[in-house]
C-alpha cells in the first residue's frame, strides 16, 4: 500500500491499495461514518433524463466523497465495495453511490475520520511496510537452467540466473544435477526470510528433484515449500505464475496459515486446560491483569467499541494481538467461541 497524503488536522489520509492484502486492509479500516473520496464514473445530470427514457446514457468520470454506510469485502472478485450517500461531488447530493475498489486498478482513495483509532493506523503502517518486504522466493527452473527472484508488492526482482552447466555425457550426470541444484539452494537460503515461503515453478520433472532435494538437504529452509507446473521455465515462467494467480493464491495460503496456527494454539490450550482464556468477560479480566501474551480477535468483533476496548488495553498492558479473518475456516471456528481470546503469559 503507498500512502499518499496524511493531515492530522482534518483527519484525512490518502493512498493506494496494490494488491488483495491491502483490500482487506482497507475493509478493516472504512467504517459507517466515515467521508471517503474518490475518482467514479456516474450518468451526468444532462444525461439522467435520457436515462429514463430507456436510452443508454454515457457515465462520467467525476470525483465524489460519500459519507460511508456499509462495507462489503467480496473475496472472489478481489474487490471492495463501499456503499453511501453522496456529500462532495458535482452533482446528485444526498443520492447513494457504491465505489468499487480494486487494486489492480491501482486507484487513489481518500479516508477521512472524525478520530482514527491506534490499531486502525498501525494497520496502514503495517501495509505500507509489507510492500517494501519480501512476499514469496520463487525458484522457476528446468533441467538447463534456473532463475530466482523475490517477488515484492511493488513487482518481482531478478536475484539470480542458474546454469546447469550439462552439455554432452554429462548431461546425465548425477552430480552435475547435485550441483545444479545446490547452487540454487545456496542463493535461496541466502535471500529467504522467516515470513517469505518458497514456491518452485516450471515444466516437467526438475522442480520436483529440486524440492525434494532442498527438503532433505535444508528442511528449514523448504519446509512448507509449494511447487506448481508452469509451462515456462526462467522469468517467462515466473510472469506465467502471477497471470494464473498461482502467486496470489500462496501468499494469501500464507496469511490464512499464520491465523490457522494461532486459532489452533488456542483450541490445543483450551483442551489441555493450559494458559489460555476466551469469552469477553475473561479475556478483558486477562488483560486488566497484564497476564495476556497475545490478543486473538475476529475481524468482525473488532469493528466494534468492545474490540476497541480489547486493542486498547492490548497494548496499554504490551500484548500483541492478532486480527483473524472469519471468511476462512479457522476463523468461523474461532469465531464460534465468541471471536475473542486471549494466549497467557501465565495462568491466575
Amino acid at each position: 500500500m503507498k500512502v499518499i497524503f496524511k493531515d492530522p488536522k482534518t483527519g484525512e489520509i490518502k493512498l493506494v491499495p496494490e494488491n488483495l492484502d491491502d483490500i482487506w486492509h482497507l475493509y478493516n479500516i472504512i467504517e459507517e461514518g466515515d467521508l471517503v473520496r474518490m475518482v467514479t464514473f456516474r450518468t451526468a445530470e444532462d444525461q439522467q433524463a435520457d436515462k429514463l427514457r430507456a436510452k443508454k446514457a454515457e457515465k462520467k468520470k467525476m470525483k465524489l466523497g460519500i459519507l460511508v454506510e456499509k462495507v462489503m469485502f467480496h473475496e472472489f472478485s478481489n474487490r471492495l465495495r463501499i456503499q453511501g450517500v453522496i456529500r462532495e461531488g458535482p452533482q446528485d447530493l444526498g443520492s447513494h453511490h457504491t465505489f468499487n475498489v480494486d487494486a489492480e486498478e491501482m486507484q487513489p482513495l481518500s479516508i477521512l475520520k472524525e478520530r482514527w483509532r491506534v490499531h486502525q493506523l498501525e494497520r496502514i503502517e503495517e501495509a505500507v511496510a509489507q510492500r517494501l518486504a519480501p512476499m514469496l522466493v520463487i525458484v522457476s527452473l528446468d533441467d538447463d537452467a534456473a532463475t530466482v527472484a523475490m517477488l515484492y508488492q511493488s513487482g518481482v526482482q531478478c536475484v539470480a540466473e542458474i546454469d546447469a552447466h550439462r552439455s554432452g555425457k554429462m548431461y546425465e550426470s548425477k552430480e552435475t544435477s547435485q550441483e545444479y541444484y545446490g547452487e540454487i539452494r545456496s542463493v535461496v537460503k541466502t535471500i529467504k526470510k522467516p515470513d517469505s515461503p518458497v514456491v518452485v515453478i516450471g515444466p516437467g520433472f526438475a522442480r520436483e528433484h529440486f524440492l525434494r532435494q532442498g527438503r532433505e538437504k535444508d528442511p528449514d529452509v523448504f519446509e512448507g515449500a509449494l511447487t506448481h507446473a508452469t509451462a515456462n521455465a526462467g522469468m517467462n515462467g515466473v510472469h506465467e505464475a502471477l497471470k494464473l494467480g498461482i502467486v496470489e493464491q500462496i501468499t494469501k495460503e500464507n496469511r490464512v496459515s499464520k491465523e490457522t496456527q494461532a486459532v489452533e494454539k488456542v483450541f490445543e490450550e483450551m483442551k489441555k486446560d493450559g494458559r489460555v482464556t476466551y469469552g469477553k468477560n475473561e479475556v478483558l479480566d486477562a488483560l486488566s491483569r497484564g497476564a495476556a501474551e497475545q490478543l486473538l480477535i475476529s475481524d468482525v468483533l473488532v469493528r466494534t467499541k468492545d474490540g476497541e476496548q480489547f486493542l486498547e488495553l492490548a497494548r496499554k498492558t504490551q500484548c500483541g494481538f492478532m486480527i483473524i479473518n472469519t471468511m476462512h475456516e479457522a476463523g468461523k471456528k474461532f469465531d464460534s467461541i465468541g471471536g475473542v481470546a486471549a494466549l497467557l503469559r501465565f495462568k491466575y
